[in-house]
C-alpha cells in the first residue's frame, strides 16, 4: 500500500502553511469543515515536560478556538516523538488555529520539530474523561478509501464495530472514526490498545491487509502511542 502524503508546520509557518496546509489538500472544497472533529498532531519534541508546559500555556486560545479536551502520547518506537489528540467544535476553525504562527510558535520554543498533522470530522466521537493519568496505548490509523460510505458499512458490519478478532494478543476499545472528504476519501480509526506494543504486529498482518484491500483501503498510515495524559479544557 502506498504511504499518504503527509502534512507539516514548523517555524517557518507562514511559508509551509501557503505551501502545505493552506487550503486543505484532502477536502472537498464544496463540503463543510465547520463541524466537530479531531486534529491528531505527531512531533518531535527533546522534552515530554516542556513541550506537555508549552501545549497547555495555550490552554485559553484553544478553548477560544472551540477546542474542549486533550491527550497526549509517546510514540511507541522513539521516546523523543510525542501524539497529540485535540477535540474541537468546529474543525475548520481548529485547523486555522493550530496551524497559526501563535501556536506554532509556542511549541517551538519547546524545541519541537516540524509535526505531522492528520484531522477528521466525527463519524463516531471519540471520547475524552480527563484523566492526569492513563495505561495502555492508542492507536490512529489514517486509512485512504475508494469509497467512505462502503468503508464505513464494512467497518460496523465487523461485530458491530468492536473488531474483536482473533489473534489481537491485546484488548481493544474505544473506538472512533473520523471522516475528511477528497479524492481519496479519508477514514481515521482511533482505538485504545491495552498492550500497544503487540499492535504493530496485529495492524499490519496478512488477515488485517487482506480486510483492508476487501473494503477499499488503498493507502494507510499508522501512528502507536503509549499513553501518558488526558485532559479536558
Amino acid at each position: 500500500m502506498k504511504k499518504p502524503f503527509a502534512i507539516f508546520s514548523g517555524a517557518i509557518w507562514a511559508v509551509l502553511a501557503v505551501m502545505l496546509f493552506g487550503g486543505n489538500v484532502f477536502a472537498d472544497p464544496a463540503f463543510s469543515l465547520n463541524a466537530p472533529g479531531n486534529i491528531f498532531i505527531r512531533q518531535k519534541a527533546g522534552d515530554t515536560k516542556a513541550y506537555r508546559e508549552a501545549l497547555l500555556g495555550q490552554k485559553d486560545q484553544l478553548k477560544a478556538h472551540g477546542f474542549s479536551a486533550y491527550s497526549l502520547h509517546r510514540d511507541l518506537k522513539d521516546r523523543h516523538v510525542l501524539i497529540v489528540t485535540l477535540k474541537c467544535s468546529d474543525l475548520e476553525k481548529g485547523i486555522d488555529f493550530v496551524r497559526s504562527p501563535d501556536f506554532m510558535s509556542a511549541l517551538d520554543k519547546a524545541g519541537a520539530r516540524i509535526p505531522m498533522v492528520w484531522y477528521g470530522l466525527d463519524t463516531t466521537e471519540r471520547k475524552y474523561f480527563g484523566q492526569p493519568k492513563m495505561t495502555g496505548g492508542i492507536v490512529i490509523a489514517r486509512n485512504e478509501v475508494r469509497d467512505y460510505k462502503f468503508w464505513l458499512d464494512c467497518f460496523y458490519k465487523e461485530d458491530g464495530g468492536k473488531h474483536n478478532h482473533p489473534g489481537r494478543k491485546y484488548k481493544n476499545s474505544a473506538y472512533s472514526i473520523h471522516h475528511l472528504p477528497g479524492k481519496p476519501e479519508t477514514a481515521l480509526v482511533v482505538h485504545e490498545a491495552s498492550d500497544v506494543s503487540k499492535a504493530p504486529a496485529f495492524m499490519t498482518s496478512d488477515a488485517m491487509n487482506g480486510e483492508m484491500e476487501a473494503t477499499g483501503v488503498i493507502g494507510l498510515e499508522i501512528w502507536y502511542g503509549i499513553n501518558i495524559e488526558e485532559g479536558l479544557f
